[in-house]
């Protein structure tokens, strides 16, 4: 599991400590990457969590609104999309979907065609449920019968990725790190930039400060988001009408 002091470390290593000066604190280069890189990592690998939320609570809907209701992290974190949401199988039962699998080869053609109805009608009546999110935090239920109610639906959404960094896939924490070093580089070599001439001026000559890792910090930054955006796959929704 990464953590804010693997990423530290990694940073460090490969920008030459302790042998080389630091223009940054550690508390500095973990607040940096942990407010920048990490939003920059989870608008392409988000973190999907799943939460349940009732309908039926009036502490959760938006004043003025039937169909509008406030989605409460749990931790407190951006949400960023609502993939999808799960209402209950009570409906499709109203349609003549079978409420138990087949029991036998023989059952299975039966079972089939009572299914594919019940779907094919849901889809064309007022129980057909289509959502939209709403930044920063609110749902929107179409259509939606306040009288009736919707009970409690299941959520599955994207949210930015946990400040301890827990959340990252372990197949992708290479590129969490090399992203946060990108930015830690981008940002001493705007600090080495300020002094005159990209050199240190002292008794004995100047001093190079290397500057050009701010170059060298865009170009690793470009390559990782390149590698970022062919993983990242984008929600879809395509809606019957």
């Amino acid at each position: 599991m990464l953590n804010q002091n693997e990423v530290l470390e990694y940073i460090k290593d490969n920008l030459g400590w302790p042998f080389m000066f630091l223009e940054l604190e550690d508390n500095k280069i973990i607040d940096y990457f942990t407010k920048h890189s990490r939003k920059t990592f989870s608008y392409y690998i988000p973190q999907k969590k799943t939460l349940g939320l009732n309908t039926s609570s009036t502490s959760l809907k938006v004043p003025g609104k039937a169909n509008e209701f406030y989605i409460n992290e749990p931790n407190g974190l951006e949400i960023l999309n609502v993939v999808d949401m799960y209402t209950s199988a009570s409906d499709l039962y109203l349609f003549g979907h079978p409420p138990l699998g087949v029991f036998s080869h023989f059952d299975l053609r039966e079972w089939a065609l009572q299914t594919e109805m019940a779907m094919a009608t849901k889809m064309f009546s007022t129980y057909d449920y289509t959502f939209e999110f709403k930044h920063p935090n609110i749902i929107r239920i179409s259509p939606y019968n306040a009288s009736a109610g919707l009970g409690i639906v299941t959520i599955e959404y994207e949210r930015m990725q946990p400040e301890d960094l827990s959340g990252i896939p372990n197949d992708l924490q290479k590129y969490f790190k090399d992203l946060a070093l990108a930015d830690i580089l981008i940002v001493i070599g705007r600090i080495r930039k300020r002094y005159g001439g990209g050199n240190l001026r002292t008794p004995f000559g100047e001093i190079p400060l290397e500057a050009d890792i701010y170059e060298e910090g865009k170009e690793l930054k470009r390559e990782v988001i390149e590698v970022l955006e062919r993983l990242y796959i984008p929600n879809v929704r395509i809606d019957h009408g």
